[in-house]
């Protein structure tokens, strides 16, 4: 008996209400299946039996037999030359990170160490933990001042959660700051460290695997509702969240946004946010030389929220035009899941997990489409029409 040929290494296929979606991970390339094309990937396991699931199909459909074999074949011919089902191709999944893996003891003193020649000799203090959606990185060197240092920038300690990894980080004599991640950065000065530094947490959030990992924004109104705001860079998406702040909203991140699957839970990033001097401008903030803002700087009693927060209401897709008046358009799930899926940061690394949380999004909760010349008008309107 025929059985069903295997679906190509990389291939997910996750159902969109009466469609499916197949990702392709070695092109990079999303297919919209209808249901029955969906249905007919799906049995692509390799093992299945064609005749089997022919007879099955037609009797599930009332159908002839002999037109359900037809489209089959058809349907595997089509799959086939998409490369979705027959191609050898490997894909290997990147893995997971690991932080620094230098032997250091954790817990001593700081006196208790000593920088030499830009090596780190005898233990390491540990700072506080920083949620970054799958990881709680801790910051670990021989110097109590270097540490408290980069944690205060970050921002985001706390010292309920247990590290998962660790970031080695010290002085030399001439004082470069080295830090170790899954790879050895030198900067030459603290200060130079600390520009850097949220840039090398980022990818931390990026190297997500058990959800999807959105390229957004999020914030939480003050009656609860969690909207997530994806674009792409240079849409405004920073700026916008920072209005929301100033306007009272609870704060989950600007750059990097967990989603979990099935429950379409939110998983809070709060970093500093990205903002350059035009965003300062718009925010009434004063100007400054950093490209990092602490959002307490936008509103001084703002309440971050890190870890699983809670399922998303609302998926807002805000563009920025100069000029534009505010416009919300409610997208369909075939149109939301594309948007969302140029949004998506880690599907390589959480595979099914963030196919599942795009098409999840996309098909169960409402998706729209922000253009908007000012922010502040922008926050006013999302928030009158919150579901």
């Amino acid at each position: 008996m025929p059985t069903f040929p295997q679906r190509s290494p990389g291939v997910l296929v996750s159902p969109l209400g009466d469609r499916a979606v197949a990702y392709d991970l070695v092109t990079e390339t999303a297919h919209q299946l209808n249901a029955t094309a969906g249905a007919l990937l799906a049995a692509c396991d390799g093992v299945a039996d064609v005749d089997a699931a022919v007879t099955d199909w037609a009797g599930e459909a009332g159908v002839d037999r002999a037109d359900v074999a037809a489209d089959v074949t058809a349907g595997l011919a089509m799959l086939t030359e998409l490369g979705l089902v027959g191609r050898d191709e490997a894909f290997n999944a990147p893995k997971p990170p690991v932080g620094s893996t230098e032997d250091e003891a954790e817990g001593e003193r700081a006196s208790d160490n000593a920088v030499t020649g830009g090596a780190v000799t005898g233990g390491a203090v540990t700072g506080r933990v920083h949620p970054v959606i799958d990881h709680n990185i801790a910051l670990r060197g021989p110097q109590a001042d270097v540490l408290e240092a980069l944690d205060a920038f970050l921002g985001t300690g706390t010292d309920a959660e247990k590290a998962t990894m660790f970031f080695d980080a010290h002085e030399t004599a001439d004082g470069e700051l080295v830090l170790v991640t899954d790879y050895e950065w030198r900067f030459p000065s603290r200060e130079a460290c600390l520009r850097q530094l949220t840039s090398v947490v980022n990818e931390y959030a990026v190297w997500t695997h058990s959800c999807a990992a959105f390229h957004a924004g999020a914030v939480r109104s003050p009656d609860g509702e969690l909207v997530l705001l994806p674009a792409p860079s240079g849409n405004g998406k920073s700026t916008l969240t920072g209005a929301f702040v100033a306007a009272g909203w609870d704060y989950l991140g600007d750059e990097a946004i967990g989603v979990r699957p099935d429950s379409l839970v939110a998983v809070g990033y709060p970093k500093r946010l990205a903002i350059d001097a035009s965003s300062r401008a718009v925010l009434n903030l004063p100007e400054s030389d950093s490209a990092d803002l602490d959002p307490a700087e936008i509103s001084a009693d703002v309440t971050r929220l890190d870890g699983d927060v809670g399922p998303i209401s609302r998926v807002v897709l805000p563009t920025y035009q100069e000029g534009a008046e505010v416009t919300v358009q409610r997208l369909e799930p075939h149109e939301a899941v594309v948007e969302l899926l140029a949004n998506t940061l880690n599907l390589a690394r959480a595979g099914q997990a963030a196919l599942d949380a795009v098409c999840d999004l996309a098909a169960t909760v409402p998706v729209e489409r922000l253009i908007h010349g000012d922010a502040h008008q922008a926050v006013a309107r999302v928030s009158t029409q919150l579901v």
